[in-house]
């Protein structure tokens, strides 16, 4: 943030100046959110593509990062998007449900969630303090 010389504020003048420091606190938060999830969220997407199940290796190759106006999005890119679900939490196979089997469930996901999330607030939170 940008430090005024010591010549002092008027009195008048005092709400602008509290005004733009508030403003120019905002504007550096914000960059600074934003870095930081792109960050996270590239740290994601390889962690994923680390840890996902490989049979072929088209699924796990497949984890990419976008951004939208509501921020940054770790997800699926190609035909395979659709897979993510099923691995995650198993399925029934597709012919004869219980009686012919189940298929296992690979948890990929969710450790790679919850260890981003906690990496994400504690990098913000030690970067706003400082």
């Amino acid at each position: 943030m940008a430090v005024r010389s010591r010549k002092g504020i008027k009195a008048e003048n005092l709400a602008g100046e509290i005004r733009r420091q508030l403003r120019d606190y905002t504007d550096e938060v914000k960059k600074t959110v934003a870095e930081t999830a792109k960050d996270v969220a590239e740290r994601a997407a390889e962690r994923l593509q680390e840890e996902s199940p490989k049979r072929t290796g088209k699924y796990r190759k497949h984890w990419t990062v976008s951004t939208d106006r509501s921020g940054v999005i770790v997800h699926q890119s190609g035909k395979s998007y659709r897979l993510t679900h099923l691995l995650e939490k198993g399925h029934a196979l597709r012919h004869g449900g219980r009686k012919v089997g189940e298929s296992p469930a690979y948890p990929h996901i969710g450790d790679v969630e919850k260890e981003c999330v906690n990496e994400f607030v504690s990098r913000i939170e030690r970067k706003i303090k400082q």
